[in-house]
C-alpha cells in the first residue's frame, strides 16, 4: 500500500508521521433494522483508536446501550463495550468487521476475565453469521 511520510521539525525535535493514504474512513453511523430488531453503532475513529456508542434492541430481548473504546486493525474493530441492561452495568468485548459501507458483528467463544466477557481468540472470530449494519 502506498504510504505518505511527513517530517515535521520544531524546537530541535523531529517527529515523523506515516499515514496510509488508502485507509478507509470508518467514522460514521451504522444501522441494522429488521423484523423488530434494531442495532445502532456510532463510530468515531482517530488513527487506529476507536470509540462511540452502541445500542441493541433485539426483538423480544432486553435492550442494552452504552459506550465502547477500542482499536481498529486491518478493518476489524475490537473494543470494550460498557453497557446498561435493565439497570445493571456490564462490560464485554465486541468486534465488528468494517468496510466503507458496513459493519458486521463478529462472534466466537468467550470467557470471563476480571468480570468482563472477552473473546478467547479474537483473531479467529466468525463474521459470516453476524448482523450487517449499513453505514448511513
Amino acid at each position: 500500500m502506498p504510504k505518505k511520510t511527513e517530517k515535521i521539525e520544531s524546537n530541535n525535535t523531529v517527529t515523523s508521521t506515516v499515514t496510509n493514504s488508502n485507509q478507509t474512513d470508518f467514522t460514521g453511523m451504522y444501522n441494522y433494522q429488521e423484523n423488530g430488531t434494531t442495532v445502532t453503532l456510532q463510530l468515531t475513529v482517530d488513527g487506529n483508536k476507536a470509540s462511540g456508542n452502541l445500542m441493541y434492541a433485539l426483538k423480544e430481548k432486553d435492550r442494552n446501550s452504552g459506550t465502547f473504546v477500542g482499536e481498529i486493525k486491518d478493518g476489524i474493530l475490537l473494543a470494550d463495550y460498557t453497557f446498561s441492561s435493565e439497570g445493571v452495568l456490564s462490560e464485554r468485548q465486541v468486534a465488528f468487521k468494517l468496510t466503507g459501507t458496513s459493519a458486521v458483528e463478529g462472534y466466537g467463544d468467550v470467557e470471563q476475565i476480571n468480570g468482563k466477557m472477552v473473546f478467547k481468540d479474537p483473531a479467529n472470530l466468525e463474521y459470516d453469521k453476524g448482523l450487517v449494519l449499513t453505514k448511513k
